[in-house]
């Protein structure tokens, strides 16, 4: 990571043992589905959920010791290849992901090689959806599924602290052009955006992004105070599966979550899922 001004010590973007992972390690994984169409990549973007709470004992269980990626078990069918990307740093790849691949631009320079050939789908939720959307404008993106994704990083300056996001208080006023990125939504021929209506910090994100008209997007709005994926994570599966017709469709109606999940893949399921979810939340976090 490039020498930046701090003033003070963060876990996430100063700690060693997070530095060593970003020194050492790719910080992606490409794999291939030889049954899937040779034409199609998938991109998977981490959020900065990957890890929580920011101590050594979480950060050591899941990224070194479990080499965890977000979207890992739930996948584009029809991929070939897919990749999946992470920002250990937690702080919307504006560092790029390992020493090497460093900064947005070399983020860029990277998946254009890796998608040559392509028609590719990005995929990501939060700061993961703000990458899907960010980087997927510079490659021959088809599509974008974005979940609750953040439209431009300014507020946070003004509400948050260094403490908190480090890296956006240490570059404030040199990677600007990054900080705003509706404007790439307007190179996408469609972006899917799943978005909580109840969310405060989701319903402030929309408001920035219907400053502007944007024919390309169709928005897919849930009842729900939950940031993220704003329904049962078992429907997830389903939901990247879908055609983009079907998707379209979803953008008709405004959505309650349980009864989505359920329509998607049935009560049972559902049941099922909530029930791993909300233990799977509280596992990750002790």
């Amino acid at each position: 990571m490039e020498a930046l001004n701090s003033t003070c010590h963060v876990f996430q973007t100063d700690s060693e043992i997070v530095n060593k992972v970003y020194q050492e390690q790719d910080n992606y994984l490409i794999e291939f589905n030889e049954k899937g169409d040779k034409e199609w990549c998938a991109i998977y973007f981490c959020s900065n959920d990957i890890y929580y709470p920011n101590t050594e004992e979480i950060f050591q269980k899941r990224i070194i010791d479990k080499n965890f990626f977000e979207w890992y078990h739930s996948r584009i069918y029809k991929a070939a290849k897919h990749i999946f990307i992470r920002d250990i740093f937690k702080q919307w790849y504006l560092a790029g992901i390992n020493k090497d691949i460093n900064s947005p631009e070399k983020i860029i320079e990277f998946l254009k090689e890796e998608t040559k050939g392509y028609k590719v789908i990005t995929i990501g939720s939060s700061a993961g959806g703000y990458a899907a959307i960010l980087y997927g404008s510079f490659i021959n993106t088809q599509y974008i599924l974005a979940f609750n994704p953040q439209f431009e990083l300014q507020s946070l300056i003004e509400k948050s602290s260094e403490t908190i996001n480090p890296l956006l208080f240490r570059i404030k006023d040199k990677r600007t052009q990054y900080f705003d990125i509706t404007e790439c939504i307007n190179k996408q021929k469609n972006t899917f955006y799943f978005y909580s209506n109840a969310s405060k910090w989701d319903i402030e994100q929309n408001k920035h992004l219907t400053r502007k008209e944007i024919s390309s997007l169709y928005k897919i709005a849930f009842n729900t105070k939950h940031h993220g994926i704003p329904f049962i994570k078992v429907a997830l599966p389903k939901v990247l599966n879908l055609n983009t017709n079907e998707l379209e469709l979803l953008s008709k109606t405004t959505h309650n979550p349980i009864w989505f999940t359920i329509q998607m893949v049935g009560i049972k399921k559902t049941l099922t899922g909530l029930y791993k979810q909300i233990k799977q939340l509280y596992l990750n976090r002790t």
